[in-house]
């Protein structure tokens, strides 16, 4: 191996295919040693334009040297390659949160990931038609979103040198949920490190990935829309246009005024449409049930057309109840062309349970950033009869926002709530709660109070999540009439 030319991964694995896996993890092992100081430096959200390597790690981003014998790995700057226009390929390395501008040390957590499983499998974990790939950006993200629906299979199946601990490994690392991936270098060195201790004690985790998980559908308890900082319009349409006539049934019907079966929230992603659904649970006082793609998809032939049939039977079962569907673009994409052949079975069996369910007492809310890409036919009557723009908080509920999430800190005399908001326009809940947790992280290392200043100068260096563009996007949307 010592003699070999120094050459860049994706040449490697043109030639090889296939690493052997000691070489595999040799690689991966320096790429995060590299990171390590990287992410331990991240301060701030989105973190692109900070990111001292690369907005998205590739195998043409990787340059392997060899010394003895293994395999030495360090990256090659951005640039290095001469190349202005990756290929449409390099998608298939991006986390599902680098589609929307938001880079994240989990983000090069995923990629190293993808990176690791073709490495040691000679396949990515989910397969994807790049020569049907369209050329407009939206349309190739709604693609390479419903390729990963699917679970990919463990590394072992392509691979009988991977044995089950390093199967969790990976498929963490590329978790398509955020919540569930490693959040930096570290964490993924540490459980890599940990790998041949759990060999020699014969303790693995234990698999989670590929079991089937129970559906639940339990009672939400809490505060309902008194815990909902702001949308006084949306709550006030929930309130009149669902919750009255769900809680006066009897009533709407002598009048023969259609009971609700089903709302549509969209709308920039970190703008609360989950919260606002889990409030609208405890509102009204049903059962409650969320439901991600993840969650429906199967390893098996017709098994996510039984998982929807089971949801829906457990709602009934547990009426009157919620199903929320989070992510509903990718549960129920358009079955327009060829690429969503395989799922107009799942698509079909989904709106053939919903329609009219209202009748076995089953409220269905769906979540969504991207509306237009969601088949049409949810959206006729008796499926889902209202749509509902989730927009970024305006001036009163940022400022609601602010005294919610700094209640019960160290709070310093010239904190002014009402400043802070008319200065984080076009912020979203998720950006001002990250942003009154750095201001407090920051105070903290001062062991100071939590000071106007400290809020101020975290909300000049952190830029919102959603951009303009988005936002205008959203609007114009809105505007044209098609869902509302």
């Amino acid at each position: 191996m010592n003699k070999k030319p120094d050459q860049t991964l994706s040449q490697l694995l043109e030639r090889e295919t296939q690493l052997p896996v000691q070489d595999a993890l040799s690689i991966l092992t320096d790429m995060l040693e590299t990171l390590k100081t990287e992410h331990g430096g991240f301060r701030q959200s989105p973190w692109c334009q900070a990111h001292g390597y690369l907005a998205c790690i590739t195998p043409d981003h990787i340059r392997i040297s060899y010394q003895g014998d293994r395999p030495k790995a360090v990256f090659r700057k951005a640039g290095d390659e001469g190349e202005n226009h990756p290929p449409i390929n390099s998608n298939a390395y991006y986390a599902p949160e680098f589609f929307w501008d938001i880079c994240l040390p989990a983000s090069d957590i995923f990629s190293l990931g993808v990176i690791l499983y073709q490495m040691i499998t000679g396949q990515h974990p989910w397969e994807y038609s790049w020569e049907e790939m369209n050329e407009d950006h939206e349309a190739r993200i709604t693609q390479i979103f419903s390729a990963r629906k699917t679970p990919p299979p463990r590394p072992s199946f392509h691979n009988d040198r991977c044995d089950e601990y390093l199967d969790e490994i990976v498929l963490k690392a590329i978790a398509t949920n955020l919540e569930h991936r490693y959040k930096n270098a570290d964490e993924f060195l540490s459980a890599l490190s940990a790998k041949k201790k759990a060999f020699d004690t014969g303790k693995h985790p234990a698999s989670m990935t590929l079991k089937e998980k129970p559906i639940k559908v339990e009672k939400k308890t809490g505060k309902g829309f008194d815990e909902v900082a702001g949308m006084e319009e949306l709550k006030n349409i929930l309130y009149h246009d669902i919750i009255l006539p769900l809680k006066e049934k009897s009533l709407y019907e002598q009048y023969k005024v259609t009971v609700p079966n089903g709302l549509l929230l969209y709308g920039p992603p970190g703008c609360g449409k989950t919260f606002i659904s889990q409030k609208f649970a405890e509102e009204i006082d049903y059962n409650f049930v969320e439901v991600r793609p993840s969650d429906l998809a199967s390893i098996y032939v017709h098994g996510t057309q039984e998982k929807i049939g089971h949801l829906f039977k457990e709602a009934r079962e547990k009426a009157p109840s919620i199903i929320f569907i989070d992510e509903v673009d990718a549960i129920l994409p358009s079955r327009q062309g060829n690429l969503y052949h395989s799922f107009a079975s799942e698509v079909n069996e989904f709106l053939a349970q919903m329609t009219e369910c209202h009748e076995d007492g089953v409220f269905i809310i769906a979540a969504t950033n991207r509306p237009e890409k969601i088949d049409p036919a949810i959206l006729r009557t008796g499926r889902m009869d209202k749509v509902a723009y989730v927009a970024p908080p305006d001036l009163s509920a940022r400022a609601e926002m602010f005294r919610l999430y700094l209640e019960g800190r160290p709070l310093d005399s010239d904190v002014d709530t009402d400043k802070l908001a008319e200065i984080s326009d076009n912020y979203v809940s998720s950006d001002i709660k990250f942003m009154v947790n750095e201001a407090s992280r920051n105070a903290l290392m001062e062991r100071a109070k939590i000071s106007q200043k400290n809020l101020e100068d975290v909300i000049r260096s952190t830029p919102p999540s959603v951009s303009q563009n988005q936002i205008r996007q959203y609007e114009a949307f809105k505007n044209s009439r098609v869902f509302v």
